[in-house]
């Protein structure tokens, strides 16, 4: 400082004295931060940790933190260096046996294709918005089936569009051979080899729409005849679709939906080699289509542990495994879509494209946030294209390969996914094949249990589905009836009956049992609504009494509440006044001990037809007095909340 007072004295400028300041601070704390780097901290052990977390626990067990999966993998609280996987050292990116990616670069030189099919009433409206789509961060031909389907053509609808330098995506859904001499057409007309996936996965598509050949051996034979005939105007075309988010979207585990896949793959295998085919003219033609959904973590991870078991059938089939490199095409998942509060769909697409991106895939394909309702607008369209870019720009996730690489969570993961789809796959092996797992109804049948695992976790509200089951907004409506996703253009010769995958989402339930009130409230020009009996002061009966407006929210069911009813009287006269058939007590434990059950006798006695609930579970003693009082049944956390909305809707006259 003294220093600093004779440049003063010396008339340096205030700016110089301020400079000369600066720059000895900025050295005292480089400095500091060089101590600060220098410095190391105790690494805590398992058990230390363990014991600091269950402080925070209040003495509870750590265990209490562990989570059963649907693939019946158990979650833990915390991985570390002691849970490491035993593949991890060994794996590099770009290497057998591919878990971390097939190319040694990742994104870096070769970022993933963005697959937003486009429609149009016409396949020239169609052909003018893909062309249009081009300027906007598409880089892949890509149509919905339907188009083809309802006689677009191919000529149509690839014109103008310059082939050479832009592959095609097209899941043709049991069209392929049909619409081959229109390919065909198109790449003698500009003279142009196809390249990309123009592909289809027969099984998937019998499970669909419910039927399969009755001579399966004739059938695979033109089939592959068809296949060997696309290899003519694109050697590098992928013309064999595994479409393992049919299985997802009816609600299998990712367990489930590898195996399933591995299944189908070797299926096509073994029957190209019945034709003549060699392994790898198969095994290079296939491309595997997986949903990802909103689990982020297991999403990832089932994608790699995929590419693993996958490259690893290389040496059942005596093959060199860079023939069997997954080529991935992922999609968001329809399962978890919903129809209200629609917009919650961008975040969920967002998380499901983020998790795809970080497990590798080279397509992806992003739904539109109303795409539930059939009703994608340019707007939808243009929201769901535009993930893909700030995926790509704004993450610098193609700067890193396998981001996930390395982490302990993720890496066990993938091992135990690995492990237990390996296995399901030997037992569809032993059983005879995917194919008479798929006659027999098996394969449908456990399908169908997973799913009611999701739907009974939904209606227990132990997985919240935001804007349906949790905090729903009871001011959206449903402008159009849900799209039929479970739709296959496969004309089968000689069909024979199997059980179909119902492809169905989570939120049916709920969003069927909210448009049964919003249709009974524009035929009477009121919504169901119920009456909530709120006991002393405010802060007592609030907890309950939100608790309970948000589970009858979820079935578009309103309430009227008292402002809090001090005495016997005042409830009385809210009952009178309101005149509902349904009220719903609130408040805390000892309100209801003091004053709940004189409240109900004496409304009961007044008003017998009444239907009184409870808000919140009491202990043995309290709810049988309770009921003796004249409530109907208890509201609370582990109600379930799709039989209570049900149940709420018929007491109140709701068809």
């Amino acid at each position: 400082m003294v220093f600093l007072s004779k440049l003063t004295e010396r008339s340096f400028s205030q700016e110089w004295v301020g400079r000369f300041k600066r720059q000895m601070i900025r050295k005292r704390l480089q400095m500091e931060l060089k101590d600060v780097k220098n410095i190391t901290f105790p690494k805590p052990s398992y058990e230390e940790w363990k014991e600091a977390v269950e402080v925070s626990l209040k003495g509870k067990s750590v265990e209490k933190l562990k989570t059963n999966t649907y693939e019946d993998i158990t979650l833990y609280p915390l991985y570390t260096e002691n849970t490491d996987s035993k593949n991890i050292a060994a794996e590099l990116p770009g290497f057998f046996p591919f878990t971390r990616g097939t190319s040694p670069a990742g994104y870096y030189e070769k970022p993933w294709l963005v697959v937003q099919p486009v429609s149009g009433i016409t396949a020239e409206e169609a052909n003018d918005k893909m062309r249009a789509s081009f300027k906007r961060g598409q880089n892949v031909v890509a149509y919905p089936a339907r188009l083809l389907a309802e006689g677009a053509r191919v000529e149509k609808l690839l014109k103008d569009i310059p082939l050479k330098e832009i592959p095609i995506f097209i899941d043709l859904k049991g069209k392929q051979k049909g619409l081959f001499p229109q390919f065909k057409a198109v790449a003698e007309s500009q003279n142009v080899q196809l390249t990309g996936v123009v592909a289809e996965d027969p099984i998937a598509e019998w499970l669909i729409c419910g039927h399969l050949p009755e001579d399966t051996d004739q059938y695979f034979a033109e089939w592959l005849k068809t296949i060997q005939d696309y290899q003519k105007v694109g050697p590098d075309l992928k013309t064999i679709m595994i479409n393992t988010s049919v299985y997802h979207n009816g609600g299998a585990n990712a367990v489930q939906e590898i195996a399933y896949g591995l299944s189908a793959a070797v299926q096509y295998i073994l029957e190209g080699q019945k034709q003549g085919l060699s392994i790898t003219e198969v095994s290079e033609r296939i491309v595997f289509s997986f949903a990802v959904d909103s689990n982020y973590f297991m999403s990832i991870a089932k994608l790699r542990a995929a590419r693993r078991l996958w490259a690893s059938l290389a040496e059942a089939f005596d093959t060199a495994p860079d023939y069997f490199k997954m080529a991935i095409h992922a999609v968001t998942s329809e399962l978890t879509e919903t129809l209200y509060d629609q917009h919650v769909n961008i975040l969920r697409t967002t998380n499901q494209a983020f998790a795809a991106v970080i497990g590798g895939i080279q397509y992806l394909q992003i739904h539109p946030f109303n795409h539930a309702s059939g009703e994608s607008d340019d707007f939808s369209e243009r929201i769901a294209r535009n993930t893909h870019l700030v995926l790509k720009e704004e993450t610098n996730i193609t700067s890193v390969v396998d981001p996930a690489g390395g982490s302990w969570y993720v890496e066990q993961l993938t091992d135990e996914l690995a492990e237990k789809a390996w296995a399901k796959f030997l037992e569809i092996d032993e059983a005879g094949g995917i194919i008479e797992l798929v006659k027999q109804g098996i394969l449908q049948k456990e399908i169908a249990e997973v799913y009611q695992g999701r739907v009974l976790n939904a209606a227990f509200r132990k997985e919240s589905i935001i804007g349906t089951n949790v905090y729903p907004n009871p001011s959206d409506k449903i402008k159009t009836q849900p799209q039929d996703n479970g739709v296959s253009y496969m004309k089968v010769v000689k069909p024979v009956d199997i059980t179909p995958i119902i492809l169905e989402r989570v939120s049916v339930q709920f969003e069927q049992i909210r448009q049964r009130s919003e249709t009974y409230k524009k035929n009477d020009g009121t919504a169901p609504t119920i009456g909530m009996i709120n006991l002393k002061d405010l802060k007592s009966y609030k907890p309950r009494a939100d608790f309970v407006k948000g589970l009858v929210a979820a079935g578009g069911i309103e309430t009227v509440g008292s402002k809090g009813c001090q005495s016997i009287t005042e409830a009385v006269d809210f009952v009178a006044t309101t005149n509902l058939p349904i009220y719903c007590v609130c408040g805390s434990d000892e309100d209801y001990s003091e004053l709940a059950a004189n409240i109900i006798k004496e409304i009961k006695k007044k008003f017998p037809a009444i239907n009184i609930y409870i808000a919140g579970k009491q202990q043995e003693e309290l709810e049988m007095t309770l009921s003796e009082a004249g409530v109907k049944d208890s509201i609370h956390v582990k109600t379930n909340a799709i039989a209570i909305l049900r149940e709420l809707l018929h007491e109140l006259g709701v068809n």
